[in-house]
């Protein structure tokens, strides 16, 4: 018998789970504010990288690039790029920690592997290896050309597996002596039998309307783009912790960003890309500015997703605080929440992703940019 399955979100991360649900049979109301990708999708670049310090992150990403390569069957106008990211060090502690992420990743079937000084100037010319100690490469690992038109084509194939997309402002939860049982909203309530919650930033408030309390902040993050990008001065994503940077070039476009602390205004920031990227990529000073996007991770503590059932709150089904990367895992994690959705046997052990994890020892993502 069909079940009831609303999903609060129509990000990457909620599209995809109506995805899968459909296709699995059941009935899904998809419930969006505004439009689908509205949210911190539609500041996604599109990355996709397997270069992750945690098993499960790995993994989902791994699971995801299938999809990832069929994009072009859902529209013809999207592609996935591999071009490769690149993670840059320049201290003896970045180099041992590069060593131990290649060495996991390699253990979990990801094709990581170390770069050499020749393999990185011929992947780009323009990178400055000045103190450069090491590298690892994932050569699978790229971008989507379109993340914004690949989550509309995602909802479209849901709604042809027979969702139904509805707009409407989330408020509150429902619950009916402490079952869950969907949600109000500006144009009434909207019941079901399971409520899938992966509205990104007002997931918190939602959860507060039925007194469960989630770790989730909101933390801040800006891409400085500019034009004037010569063709293959940075086909590669590059990343360096120990610079705090991280770049990529899109077409004749570039976009950069500053990691860690952001500095308290749009005209620091920019300084501050110019000044830690020139430690990295050559000619930076040649691109023009164009503009800053400002988004905002939905954040946990340590830096990993909500991905539970919770038992105080039968009915309810969490999938968020992504910290911004949920772009990336949105198509194995769909069919994870399937399983939890449908009572069948997860294919992957989520304990990194319960949200009881938090009552004791935490293991965080370091390889978060």
């Amino acid at each position: 018998m069909k079940q009831h399955v609303l999903v609060i979100g129509a990000g990457i991360i909620g599209a995809c789970i109506a995805y899968e649900l459909a296709r699995a049979g059941q009935r899904v109301t998809l419930l969006e504010a505004a439009s689908p990708a509205a949210g911190i999708t539609r500041w996604c670049p599109g990355g996709v990288r397997q270069q992750w310090g945690s098993d499960l992150n790995i993994l989902l990403v791994r699971d995801s690039l299938p999809f990832f390569n069929r994009i072009a069957e859902l529209d013809a106008a999207l592609h996935f790029e591999r071009c490769g990211y690149i993670f840059l060090s320049y201290s003896a502690a970045g180099q041992d920690y590069t060593r131990q992420l290649v060495e996991r990743q390699q253990r979990l079937g990801v094709n990581a592997q170390f770069a050499d000084v020749e393999t990185l100037l011929q992947l780009c010319p323009s990178l400055n290896t000045d103190g450069l100690l090491s590298s690892s490469y994932g050569p699978d690992d790229g971008f989507v050309n379109n993340p914004v038109r690949l989550t509309q084509a995602i909802v479209e194939a849901a709604q042809q597996h027979g969702a139904a997309l509805v707009q409407g402002q989330a408020s509150a939860l429902l619950s009916d002596d402490g079952r869950i049982t969907g949600v109000q909203t500006d144009h009434g309530p909207i019941y079901a039998d399971t409520t899938v919650l992966a509205a990104g930033q007002g997931a918190r408030a939602l959860a507060d309307s039925v007194g469960l309390e989630l770790p989730l902040h909101p933390e801040e993050r800006r891409l400085h783009y500019l034009s004037g990008a010569p063709e293959g001065y940075c086909h590669p994503f590059l990343a360096s912790s120990d610079h705090q940077w991280a770049g990529k070039q899109l077409g004749e476009a570039f976009y950069m960003s500053r990691l860690g602390e952001l500095p308290p205004d749009d005209e620091t920031f920019k300084a501050a890309t110019f000044e830690h990227g020139a430690r990295v990529l050559n000619g930076l000073e040649q691109l023009q500015t164009t503009h800053v996007v400002h988004g905002f991770y939905s954040s946990t503590p340590d830096f990993q997703a909500i991905v539970d059932v919770p038992v105080s709150h039968p009915g309810l089904i969490l999938s968020v605080g992504f910290n911004g990367n949920g772009f990336m895992m949105a198509p194995a994690n769909a069919r994870m929440v399937t399983d939890l959705v449908l009572e069948q046997r997860p294919q992957y052990d989520f304990t990194d992703y319960r949200l009881d994890r938090f009552k004791g020892q935490i293991h965080v993502e370091t390889a978060v940019i």
